[in-house]
């Protein structure tokens, strides 16, 4: 899992952000006080071949992700929370919201706004940009031709928070079930009305869960996050709307321009919020 777990930054000024044998059925399934994670990872361990996810959540999830790769084009919009421990010891929540835009095989375009940050990126197949509007600065430079090479630079090496980069790699299952320990399917819910099957997934410093759309389309609505092995088990969450599978991308939509006395400033690693 990429940056699911975590959903070139401007140096500090761009450091805050910016997507198995069978379990019981729902039905039969302990309420989440009496859930025993431990006992869930040694039941699909010990009676499965693929000891990770249970059939059905194993079956949605791919079903997803082979959807959403199989898209030349998309756009969706997102609205997440976010838990940060003040250097005070106290807990904040902050929300931001945000757009993307993809263009397969090799360009988007995405931005984020908030009570932390503002941000706005580009790639358009051989440049990546990312932009601060609230001081006027950017940063450019050239990038693979690759869509999933740019996101690991972006992601990997440079620590860049682009919502959700998990769901533009074209190896979306594989990113997202790469150290799962435990999956399970735990029944059906609405998101913003929309009927979903809800998946839960443990891994090693985290607990994950999605709410996959229950239609022919089988898009992601829903993302949680918790951090168990930070201080309070902070969280995350994103929930996603506005799905267009065939959206109008204006000819210039991933091609980037200055704006008017903006300042360019170099790349550099940063650490992310």
């Amino acid at each position: 899992m990429r940056k699911f777990k975590s959903c070139c930054q401007i140096a500090a000024l761009l450091t805050v952000s910016l997507f198995v044998p069978k379990l019981a059925t729902f039905a039969d399934m302990p309420t989440v006080k009496e859930q025993d994670t431990s006992n869930i990872i040694a039941q699909t361990s010990a009676t499965r071949a693929n000891p990770a996810i249970d059939k059905k959540a194993d079956q949605i999830l791919r079903q997803m992700s082979d959807f959403l790769e199989s898209q030349e084009k998309f756009s969706f919009s997102v609205e997440t929370e976010r838990d940060l421990l003040t250097t005070t010891g106290v807990f904040i929540q902050v929300a931001h919201e945000g757009d993307i835009i993809v263009n397969r095989p090799n360009q988007f375009w995405a931005n984020s706004t908030g009570e932390l940050i503002q941000r706005e990126f580009w790639y358009d197949g051989s440049k990546v940009t990312v932009v601060d509007p609230e001081r006027n600065l950017y940063a450019t430079g050239d990038a693979p031709a690759s869509m999933d090479e740019t996101l690991d630079t972006l992601v990997q090496k440079l620590n860049v928070d682009m919502p959700l980069a998990d769901l533009l790699y074209s190896d979306l299952y594989e990113g997202l079930t790469k150290n799962v320990q435990a999956g399970f399917y735990y029944g059906m819910v609405e998101v913003d009305d929309v009927p979903c099957h809800h998946l839960v997934f443990v891994q090693d410093s985290i607990d994950w869960q999605v709410w996959i759309e229950d239609s022919e389309t089988p898009l992601l609505r829903k993302v949680a996050i918790a951090y168990k092995n930070r201080e309070g088990v902070p969280r995350y969450t994103a929930t996603l709307s506005n799905w267009n599978l065939e959206p109008t991308i204006a000819p210039d939509q991933f091609t980037f321009s200055p704006p008017a006395n903006a300042r360019k400033v170099d790349f550099v690693q940063a650490t992310p919020y």
